[in-house]
Parts: C-alpha cells; structure tokens; sequence
C-alpha cells in the first residue's frame, strides 16, 4: 500500500515538473533567432528574448535613445536596478507591460553605468554605458 502511494506521488511530481520546465523552458525559434539578429544589427536597439536581453551591454552617447523590442513570448518590462525598487536611476522605468512586438524607447540623459532588469523576469538583466 505505502508502495502504491509513493510510486502514484512520485508521478504526479515528475509530471508537474515536467510541465513546468516545459512551460519555462521555451527557446527561441529559428525564425526568431533570425529577426532577433536582424533587429540588433541596428544600432542603439535591445532585443528582449525568452532568454533574456541581446545583447547584454549596449555603450551609448549621452543623449542616445535606446529601443527595447519584446521578441519573446513573455511580458516585457524594463526597469533600472535594483530589483524591485528601480532607484538607481528612477527615470529608466517603463512602468508598463509590454508584449510580443511591442517597443518601448528610452533617452538616457544621464552619463553612467546604468544596470536594468526585466520586472517580470529579474534575473533577465542588462547593462547600458552612457559615455
């Protein structure tokens, strides 16, 4: 009996964490993978992936506005360090959700080593270098 129970637990288990990497997990398609490439090719442009910011650190002029393109299929939201509070450089705050396609541009006006985060997603993280 206790056999049967461990066995049927250890089940329902594997099955729930399989769903959820599975759900977690998604990479990016080709076919992403491709526009992703095209989009950073511009310049001064971000693209938000299901596994994270491309590229990492962008180094700018002050004065330069920078494009983040949600190319994922998650929510975007892009925010200044520190996770949650976005004090570092309050301004740098899209303080709003943005989906699949949508872009969100922000001038830095402010020279520095400026850290952001995906407010969703906090461990998706970049950096921008204002010169």
């Amino acid at each position: 009996m206790k056999l049967k129970i461990i066995i049927t637990l250890s089940l329902v288990v594997i099955t729930g964490l399989g769903i959820y990497f599975f759900q977690n997990n998604k990479t990016t398609s080709p076919e992403d993978q491709k526009i992703t490439n095209e989009l950073i090719k511009e310049q001064l442009t971000i693209v938000y992936t299901n596994e994270g910011f491309l590229p990492k650190e962008l180094r700018i002029k002050k004065g330069d506005t920078v494009k983040f393109i949600n190319q994922s299929d998650r929510k975007m939201w892009v925010a200044s360090d520190n996770h949650p509070a976005h004090e570092i450089y309050p301004e740098f705050d899209q303080k709003d959700i943005s989906l699949r396609g949508v872009v969100y541009e922000f001038k830095f006006e402010k020279p520095g080593n400026w850290g952001f985060h995906n407010h969703l997603f906090s461990n998706h993280t970049g950096n921008i270098i204002v010169e």
